[in-house]
């Protein structure tokens, strides 16, 4: 009995372990699943009220907003005023987070949500006073534009009201950063206006690189790394002046001025707002009636930025008096950047002008207080700027400026000469894109677009537009110094007032094209744009690439037939480039001069020689190509440059090392130059050493198997959330990767960074195509999608078509608009308490 009791007691103790095994995994496992059950709940509370009615305070007259099968809102009110209340009001539905980050940015004000984290970004955004630049720029606004940021503003307060009486949830973003809810003000959307243009154009980070590129290879020997390559003009030598007393940084506690030496510059504002890497901006193209099915006129552009969740762009369409316009909106500003009204449609492309110049500036040798402006010893104008720091305590940044603008040392990892700012945005008298923009949504046609961009300030660009009357173009427009003198990009002495603006260009002297009688295209891409009267206009890197591959896939798409607006969105997803074949050509003819090159070499070689020029996902000839571009450029250029100085220069916004590499090799190919960089038998050894390199990189990263050697596998695209990098939870992971084609000179772009993974950085995430015979139904495509707000249905529905080239359909017609619209919210006006 003993025996039997003490058996069933041993049994019986297995089995309770075994039970509490289970529990021991059962019940992280549940907390784990009430965990995700609760965020997708907290998630789920924010989800816009996009059905019914909301009686809100700021409308005269009943809102319609139907929202289509994509989550597009159409806005359908009797007045502008209303119709920007409701657009206000929907981007905050969807976007407030976003919002708020991008208001953070622009403000300085980041580090009050995430700590010392934010003080790069926060410190760049008070030196250049963004934020007293856009309050500026409010009081010198036109009434009527005025009036209906006021109207846009009070639509956004108004969803913020609701989440904060509790009647709508608070973003999951904004609550994981336990961000308060401040009120929107006009002001705030010129800010973010400021943030976008300085993202778009600003070029400190060039000047720097390429001023000290002259300092390491003289000016000569620098030329071929300059926006014009070696046929360029001749780069200036920058001014070296007396060093003084230091550039004027100060914190709290006291801090040492920084000596001089080398300046190092990474724009943070840039990668905080999704506007990082080389490839970022935009291309476009406008077509003539005689070459199209219709026999009128197609627009057709993308925009190039991070892949981010959500997008920077959000689409929307506006009907209110006469006004009915849709298109693409930057959340916090209410124009349309791309998209079309009854009558005309446009792109807006970067322009990729240079509006910002840095000044060597002379301080007094015994005073610092005092500069020398060329006449006379002057006082420098300072501020001191206050940055909270959630978690520690406030800084205090000094802001030191002369006549050209803010001191940047305080940006600086390390000092050199005192180096002054000026940049349109904050030192230029401009008054505000949104006035220009607004005109350009309302123009009747051509004429009026045209007019309206005569007004327009920042950031500049490059619009191509055509309208219902057949007419059809490009044009430059925006704020660009008139400069006596070019600065070849790098400093300049700020005692010599030849490198002083002088206003602005004329409208008339910009770049432009008009297409006459139907007949031909133009395009705003990354094409040169020229002037023979000699105006020193300045533009970033501009070698024509992709330009050049548009042109050619529009010969080719006429000489099969006229043009529809299926085949027009089709050749936005093209990977192909022109430069490729031509490089590999030169490059192979090269190797092949040596018979005792290795068997890895050969293998890569044969890869490159059967390759079509086309970065599909499943190209191994693309994956062999891009990474031997790669490591060519690394042994071409690496040594003299030094490994820091060319991956800064690999960075720069608009750079295209690719021109670099092929001008080297084609001129080593001709029988080479006598400047130590195109020496034939250097390039040559070059070449072979990148053949053998990349065959033990693509077996490293993909492994022996060849059928796994193929561009998607290193080329991955995956949408990170947009804003601070610790947001985690809550659905607010990444998305992806996914295996991605093209490059950063495709036409469907998808650049990288140099010198880490081949993972996709900036891609086309926005495109668009109208017709202008039909402009009530055109193409675009958004990825991942247009709500924030993570497993919402709009979260990344774009996401599929997208990726498989696929555009939708956006209709406005008000039949369509009611009859597909699965969502009808009424926004009525509520009664004043006040009353």
């Amino acid at each position: 009995m003993r025996r039997l009791w003490a058996q069933w007691e041993v049994a019986g103790r297995g089995r309770w372990i075994g039970v509490v095994a289970l529990l021991a995994l059962a019940i992280p496992a549940g907390a784990l699943l009430a965990q995700w059950l609760g965020e997708r709940a907290a998630a789920r509370a924010a989800f816009p009220q996009t059905d019914g009615r909301i009686a809100v305070l700021g409308v005269t007259a009943s809102v319609e907003i139907f929202r289509d099968p994509h989550g597009v809102p159409h806005i359908n009110a009797a007045s502008e005023s209303d119709a920007f209340f409701s657009l206000g009001f929907v981007h905050a539905q969807d976007r407030l987070a976003q919002m708020t980050w991008l208001l953070r940015c622009a403000r300085g004000r980041t580090a009050e949500l995430v700590g010392e984290e934010g003080l790069a970004v926060d410190r760049r955004a008070r030196t250049l006073n963004l934020p007293g630049a856009a309050d500026a720029q409010l009081e010198r606004l036109d009434p009527a534009t005025r009036d209906l940021l006021v109207a846009y503003a009070r639509g956004v307060n108004a969803r913020i009201e609701r989440v904060r009486s509790g009647r709508a949830a608070m973003p999951v973003a904004l609550k994981q950063l336990d961000a308060p809810l401040e009120d929107w003000t006009p002001g705030d959307t010129l800010a973010v206006l400021k943030l976008y243009a300085w993202g778009l154009s600003n070029t400190l980070d060039v000047s720097l690189v390429l001023s000290e590129m002259i300092e390491k290879l003289g000016g000569v020997a620098a030329r071929r790394f300059f926006p014009g390559g070696s046929g360029g003009e001749v780069v200036p030598t920058p001014g070296r002046l007396p060093l003084t007393a230091g550039t004027g940084a100060r914190q709290t506690g006291g801090g040492a001025e920084r000596a001089p030496g080398r300046a190092a510059y990474s724009d943070p504002l840039r990668r905080a707002v999704g506007l990082g890497g080389r490839s970022v901006g935009s291309s476009a193209w406008v077509v003539g009636g005689s070459h199209t099915r219709s026999g009128m006129p197609l627009v057709a552009g993308d925009a190039h930025h991070e892949p981010t969740a959500p997008p920077l762009f959000y689409v929307a369409h506006l009907s209110g008096g006469d006004l009915d316009v849709a298109g693409a909106t930057l959340p916090g500003v209410p124009v349309f950047w791309t998209g079309h009204n009854r009558n005309v449609a446009w792109v807006a492309t970067n322009a990729r002008a240079v509006t910002a110049d840095l000044y060597v500036e002379t301080l007094h040798p015994t005073d610092s207080t005092l500069y020398h402006d060329g006449r006379r010893w002057r006082p420098l104008l300072e501020r001191v700027e206050v940055i909270r720091v959630r978690g520690s305590e406030d800084e205090e940044l000094l802001v030191r400026s002369t006549r050209h603008g803010p001191l940047i040392g305080p940006l600086l990892s390390e000092s050199r000469e005192p180096l002054a700012l000026s940049w349109v945005g904050t030192e230029a008298p401009v008054v505000s894109a949104v006035a220009s923009l607004l005109g350009v949504a309302r123009a009747g046609g051509a004429a009026e677009l045209l007019s309206a961009l005569e007004r327009h300030d920042e950031p500049p660009l490059a619009v191509v537009y055509a309208d219902r009357a057949g007419a059809a173009g490009m044009q430059v427009a925006g704020w660009l110094p008139r400069r006596a003198l070019a600065t070849g990009l790098v400093p300049v002495p700020g005692r010599a007032p030849w490198y002083d603006w002088r206003g602005r260009l004329d409208f008339e002297e910009l770049p432009s094209a008009r297409i006459e009688g139907g007949k031909g295209w133009a395009i705003a891409a990354d094409n040169r744009f020229g002037r023979e009267d000699g105006e020193p206009v300045e533009w970033l890197w501009r070698t024509g690439a992709r330009a050049k591959r548009i042109d050619d896939l529009m010969r080719q798409a006429v000489q099969q037939g006229p043009l529809d607006l299926r085949g027009a969105a089709r050749l936005q997803t093209d990977v192909g480039t022109e430069r490729a074949p031509e490089l590999v050509a030169l490059a192979l003819d090269l190797e092949a001069t040596d018979p005792g090159s290795e068997v890895e070499a050969d293998e890569v070689a044969g890869l490159l020689r059967a390759w079509d020029g086309r970065a599909t996902a499943g190209s191994s000839g693309a994956a062999a190509y891009h990474v031997f571009v790669e490591v060519l450029t690394q042994h071409l250029l690496g040594r003299q440059l030094g490994s820091e100085l060319l991956h800064r220069y690999l960075a720069l916004p608009q750079v295209d090392p690719d021109q670099v590499v092929l001008d080297m090799v084609r001129s080593a190919a001709e029988g080479g130059g006598s400047d130590g960089w195109t020496d034939a038998e250097r390039v040559r050894a070059a070449v072979q050493d990148s053949l053998r390199e990349v065959w033990l990189r693509l077996s490293f990263r993909l492994g022996p198997n060849r059928s796994k050697w193929y561009w998607g596998r290193l080329h991955r695209v995956q949408f990170g959330p947009f804003g601070p990098t610790g947001l985690k939870g809550g659905g607010l992971g990444p998305i992806g990767p996914f295996s991605y084609g093209g490059s950063g000179s495709t036409v469907n772009a998808g650049g990288y960074d140099p010198g880490g993974s081949f993972d996709v950085r900036l891609a086309s995430t926005y495109r668009f195509a109208a017709e202008t015979g039909s402009l009530h139904q055109s193409l675009m495509a958004l990825a991942p999608g247009q709500s924030e707000h993570p497993h919402h249905p709009h979260f990344e529905d774009g996401l599929e078509r997208w990726l498989e080239g696929r555009p939708t359909v956006l209709a406005t017609s008000r039949l369509w608009v009611e009859e597909s619209s699965p969502e009808r919210l009424v926004l009525e006006r509520a009664p004043d308490p006040a009353r």
